[in-house]
C-alpha cells in the first residue's frame, strides 16, 4: 500500500511538471495579443467553468466543503489573496521574457524554503545544503548576467513569486491533511476569477478573445489552474514535499523543449548551462535528508 502511494505521488508530481510547463507556453502565446489583466480574467473564468463541473460531480461533498471553508477561513483568506498577487506577477513576467529562463529561476523554491527555515526556526543548514545553495545562487547570478532581456528587475520579480509560493506550499502541505486538495484548487480558481473580473470592470478593459486566443485559453486553463495545481496538491498528499520538488526539477528542461517546439525559441548555451547549475544545486539540497523544509513542515503540522 505504501509503495502504491509513493508511485501515485511520483506520477502526480511528473504530471504537474508537464502541465505547468505547457502553461508557460500557452500563456506566452495568448499574451502576445492580449493584455495580462484581460488574459487573467479569461484564464480563470474558463477555469471556473471547469471548476463548476467538478463541483457538480462532487455536489454531495459541498456541505463538507463549506464546513472546511469556515474552519480554515484564515488560511483561505491569506492563500487566495497572496495567490492573486503572485499569479499576476508570474504571467506578466512570462509575457516579458523567455519562459524557459523564468522556469529556471523559479526552480529555486527549495532554496528559499530552506532559508525560511533557517531564519524562522533557526534550523542549521548542512554542508550539502550550503554547497547546493551556493551553486544555485551562482546559477541565478550567471543566468541573469548572460540574459540581457532579464536584468535585475525581472529576476527580483521572479524571486518575489518564489517567496510567496514557497511559503504557500508549506501551508498547503499541512492543510492537505485536513482539507481536500480539490477544495484548495477550486477556491483558488473562483477567487482569482472574481478578483480579475472586478479589476477589469473597474478599468473597463474587457474584450472577447479572438478564435486562436480562445483555443489557447481553453487548453491553458485546464492545464494550469485545474490539472497542474490539482496534481501538485495531490502529490504533496502522497509523498514528501522534497520528493515532489526533486521530480519537478525536470520542469525547466521541459519548458525549454516546449518553447522550441511551440514558440520556435530556445535558450543559449550559456543560459542552459546557468540553468543547469541552478537545478544541480537544488538537487543537492533536496537530496540531503536534513533539508530545512522537513523541520519547517513539522513545525506547521504540530501547531
Amino acid at each position: 500500500m505504501a509503495e502504491n502511494k509513493k508511485i501515485a505521488g511520483y506520477t502526480f508530481a511528473m504530471l504537474s511538471a508537464i502541465s505547468v510547463s505547457l502553461v508557460y507556453i500557452t500563456s506566452k502565446m495568448i499574451q502576445a495579443t492580449m493584455a495580462t489583466n484581460i488574459f487573467l480574467f479569461w484564464w480563470f473564468g474558463l477555469a471556473s467553468i471547469w471548476g463548476s463541473v467538478v463541483l457538480l460531480v462532487k455536489r454531495k461533498d459541498i456541505l463538507c466543503y463549506i464546513g472546511k471553508l469556515k474552519k480554515f477561513k484564515y488560511f483561505f483568506i491569506y492563500f487566495v489573496i497572496s495567490e492573486a498577487f503572485a499569479a499576476f506577477i508570474f504571467f506578466y513576467v512570462i509575457k516579458q521574457i523567455n519562459p524557459a529562463v523564468v522556469s529556471f529561476l523559479g526552480s529555486i523554491t527549495p532554496l528559499v524554503v530552506a532559508v525560511i527555515a533557517y531564519f524562522y526556526i533557526d534550523e542549521k543548514l548542512s554542508p550539502t545544503e550550503i554547497f547546493g545553495g551556493f551553486i544555485s545562487v551562482s546559477g541565478v547570478v550567471l543566468i541573469t548576467y548572460v540574459s540581457p532581456d532579464i536584468g535585475i528587475k525581472y529576476t527580483l520579480m521572479v524571486l518575489l513569486i518564489v517567496l510567496v509560493y514557497s511559503f504557500n506550499n508549506v501551508l498547503i502541505k499541512k492543510k492537505t491533511e485536513d482539507v481536500p486538495p480539490i477544495l484548495i484548487t477550486l477556491v483558488r480558481i473562483f477567487f482569482l476569477f472574481i478578483t480579475y473580473l472586478i479589476y477589469n470592470l473597474s478599468i473597463g478593459g474587457l474584450r472577447l478573445p479572438e478564435s486562436n486566443e480562445f483555443v489557447y485559453l481553453i487548453a491553458g486553463s485546464l492545464l494550469g489552474p485545474i490539472f497542474g495545481m490539482f496534481f501538485l496538491f495531490t502529490a504533496l498528499k502522497h509523498i514528501k514535499s522534497t520528493q515532489v520538488s526533486f521530480i519537478k526539477n525536470s520542469q525547466p528542461f521541459l519548458v525549454v523543449v516546449f518553447s522550441y517546439i511551440f514558440l520556435g525559441t530556445g535558450v543559449t548555451i550559456s543560459q542552459l548551462g546557468a540553468g543547469s547549475l541552478i537545478i544541480i544545486g537544488i538537487s543537492l539540497m533536496i537530496s540531503d535528508r536534513r533539508l530545512g523544509i522537513r523541520t519547517l513542515l513539522n513545525r506547521f503540522v504540530k501547531n
